[in-house]
């Protein structure tokens, strides 16, 4: 058995650090309101590309810190179209600023929309019930991570 102490990795502290950011930050608005995170530490997987490998590890260590089922991939231009889904929404915005316009489903019409601009290096929150619309501009780059109740409670095996 080889008991050598293997020093972390800075990425792999910048990604444990930049988990535990978001799964506090979750703590505090999950299921009530949006919110917008910027976050101390940025993780690996956002580079200039993120990549399946990163995302896959993004989505599996938010997950296990969670409870969540959790699942991340590149942001695409149809996700700044209006909608809602089932769900909550994690935006993490890479390249270009966006313009988000929220609702809260549950409210009137009439009710005024919250809008925020979100530039690189920032985290919004959507929670599941409400709906949104993004103006994207030309170069624009975020990721999406979906965050649904688990099937197995946390600790399961």
């Amino acid at each position: 058995m080889d008991t050598r102490y293997e020093e972390p990795t800075t990425d792999d502290r910048a990604a444990s650090l930049h988990l535990q950011e978001l799964a506090l930050f979750l703590s505090v608005h999950l299921d009530r309101t949006p919110g917008i995170l910027w976050p101390e530490h940025d993780h690996p997987a956002f580079g200039a590309r993120p990549g399946p490998a990163g995302l896959a590890g993004l989505a599996d260590g938010l997950g296990r810190l969670t409870g969540l089922a959790v699942r991340t991939r590149p942001g695409l231009r149809s996700d700044s179209v209006p909608g809602s889904g089932s769900g909550h929404r994690l935006i993490h915005h890479t390249a270009g600023a966006v313009n988000w316009q929220l609702r809260d489903g549950s409210a009137s019409d009439a009710a005024e929309p919250l809008r925020w601009r979100i530039r690189p290096g920032e985290v919004l929150y959507v929670p599941s019930h409400w709906t949104w619309h993004a103006e994207l501009a030309l170069g624009t780059r975020f990721v999406v991570t979906h965050l649904v109740p688990s099937a197995d409670p946390p600790g399961t095996p």
